[in-house]
């Protein structure tokens, strides 16, 4: 059986933890947010401890950073994860220091716009995170984290030989093969952002 929480304030009745939706507004944009709270069954007064206040401390942040135009906590995560990358090898990489990423993740705190805009930069991009990882001399400690077929990736496409030239024979003008070929070549880059 759980045994509820002695009162802080009268120490007499026991305490409920309860969340309840409130408005919150930032910059003209309003929202529900949830506000945690403990109340008290014998002298009915409520209040946030620690535990509670960082919880509501979160949630504003979050709906702080979607009006500001920043990645989310939760949208960082998904991108240093699909990096495999630790937190610390997250802050060793783009910078902020040892325990930003955490904080990032968290939304403890609000990541810089120049952070913001570099992380944007990377998830769009695997081939600038490669760069910044080959610049910052983690490769190597990166590189086995990622699965092979994310750092090249090729595809084999077959043509029709009314698309292909061949150079065999010219003079002066190209000749058409009748046969199908197939290349394999590398995945524009561009197709792959979202």
């Amino acid at each position: 059986m759980e045994t509820k929480e002695l009162c802080p304030i009268c120490g007499e009745g026991h305490v409920t933890s309860l969340v309840e939706m409130v408005e919150s507004e930032y910059k003209g944009q309003t929202t529900m947010l949830p506000s945690h709270y403990r109340l008290c069954d014998a002298c009915h007064s409520d209040f946030a401890g620690a535990k509670e206040g960082k919880l509501n401390k979160r949630a504003i942040m979050a709906f702080r950073k979607s009006v500001d135009g920043l990645l989310t906590g939760a949208e960082i995560c998904a991108l240093r994860e699909k990096y495999k990358l630790t937190q610390t090898q997250a802050a060793k990489l783009f910078g902020g220091g040892p325990v930003a990423f955490s904080k990032y993740e968290n939304d403890d705190v609000s990541q810089s716009e120049s952070m913001d805009s570099l992380l944007r930069l990377i998830r769009r991009s695997e081939v600038s995170f490669w760069e910044l990882a080959e610049e910052k001399g983690m490769t190597a400690e990166l590189a086995p984290a990622v699965k092979a077929e994310t750092i090249e990736k090729t595809r084999t496409v077959t043509v029709p030989a009314t698309n292909v030239v061949s150079m065999a024979g010219f003079r002066g003008g190209s000749v058409r093969t009748s046969a199908r070929a197939t290349f394999t070549t590398a995945l524009n880059e561009e197709k792959q952002w979202k």
